[in-house]
């Protein structure tokens, strides 16, 4: 490794010269797209700005372009916009057509939309944990005592969750693998997109996804029967017309075959997504070149190492840089060596979130409404335990993905400051 230790070698924290100049700044995020600006202005003064406003001339709507392209990019034949990615989970979970009450397996290593969404579509969600290598779960994970009826498998950070795999133990128990592609844009396993491998993907484009347009989300499906259900789902009831839309009508018909609600994406946010898309491939290049450096820098490290894909994964998304310390610096927890590279580097890095089984944010218990379903919550997890993912909720230190939009010094620099603080 060429990184040096400089020879104040006191951390930051405790009063020492930072490892990187603080003038030295980072990348920003968002980036905006070549077009964004443009197409904005096309919304502000086109008079469609929602799905739901009427047809003006030849103006197109942008969510039905935004849909077209992003079915394109994922592979798969539908793609339906909604309003965010929390959204695309609940419509996904009640396309599906399941009972009251019934389980859903959630990966206890995830943010708390991934099960919050099964309870707002009146399911439970049962925590499993996860796979140490992946961060993502596994097929061995996988707890069918609880008669799930689905699966949330969720890519985490910079992987793929081994969907095949999965697969090849729900199928012939008729459960539903549901890909939550939060983290994952544009990452391949074999040459095959994220959300196209499960019978549905749902995806967030919040602002600090690597495909953002401030809010919003979809679910792609290969499923002919389910794609005009999603559509319901997220409209109050109304899916696109068959037919060419009339001089001021709406693209949307009452069509009624199931009761929805209104998760539209709007034309704001549909116009943005547009746009950034057009420019992920290429920032996706950018990271993985960065993130490759950042792995050989550390490679000589006692103990230290980054999150690696597994070989099936081609393509890596990253939207958490993940550093993991097998054995941590002496007298310091992850806590604190991410306190101490966030000083000594001027950028936030952090722990990741608290795992599910002791998030404060999943509480069913505290919402009435939810009361059924909050006690068999309960009663499930009363005596469960996940070591694994407390192994790396223990181990792993993270930094956004705009950290690896920047050059190769970025890489060294953040190599140095790991050094520095292991020889401490």
């Amino acid at each position: 490794m060429t990184t040096s230790i400089p020879l104040d070698r006191r951390l930051a924290v405790d009063g020492g010269r930072p490892y990187r100049p603080p003038e030295t700044p980072w990348p920003r995020w968002p980036v905006p797209a070549p077009n964004a600006e443009r197409n904005l202005s096309a919304v502000l003064h086109g008079g469609r700005w929602a799905i739901s406003s009427p047809a003006y001339g030849d103006t197109a709507l942008f969510e039905r372009r935004f849909a077209a392209d992003f079915a394109r990019y994922v592979g798969t034949r539908h793609c339906v916009p909604v309003d965010h990615g929390s959204s695309a989970l609940v419509v996904a979970l009640e396309s599906l057509g399941l009972g009251f009450g019934d389980a859903v397996l959630v990966p206890a290593l995830t943010w708390t939309a991934s099960a919050t969404a099964a309870l707002r579509a009146g399911l439970v969600p049962v925590l499993v944990d996860v796979d140490l290598d992946t961060g993502c779960v596994g097929p061995e994970d996988l707890d069918l005592s609880v008669e799930p009826r689905a699966v949330v498998a969720v890519h985490w950070a910079s992987n793929m969750a081994d969907i095949p795999a999965l697969d090849a133990v729900t199928a012939p128990h008729g459960i539903s693998v549901v890909e939550d592609c939060a983290q994952a844009h544009g990452a391949t396993w074999q040459g095959r997109q994220a959300g196209s491998f499960g019978r549905l993907g749902c995806f967030s484009f919040q602002h600090g996804k690597v495909l953002s347009c401030g809010e919003g989300g979809a679910v792609v499906t290969d499923d002919d029967t389910l794609a005009p259900v999603l559509q319901e789902l997220r409209a109050d009831s109304r899916r696109y017309r068959s037919r060419a839309t009339p001089p001021g009508e709406l693209d949307l018909e009452e069509s009624a075959g199931v009761q929805g609600a209104n998760f539209c994406m709007s034309e704001f946010s549909a116009a943005v997504a547009c746009a950034q898309l057009a420019a992920l491939d290429e920032q996706h290049d950018v990271r993985n070149r960065n993130y490759a450096l950042l792995t050989e820098l550390v490679a000589d490290l006692d103990e230290v190492r980054l999150l690696q894909p597994a070989p099936a994964q081609t393509r890596t998304s990253i939207y958490e840089g993940t550093i993991i310390f097998d054995e941590l610096p002496a007298a310091m927890d992850n806590g604190a060596v991410a306190t101490a590279l966030t000083a000594e580097l001027g950028r936030r890095f952090y722990v990741t979130d608290e795992p599910l089984h002791r998030s404060r944010l999943l509480q069913p218990w505290t919402k009435p409404l939810l009361a059924p379903l909050a006690e068999r919550f309960t009663a499930i997890h009363r005596d469960r335990s996940y070591p694994k993912t407390e192994w790396l909720a223990a181990h792993t230190v993270q930094t956004h993905h705009s950290t690896f939009l920047g050059g190769e010094r970025d890489m060294h620099d953040i190599a140095g400051a790991i050094s520095k603080i292991c020889a401490r």
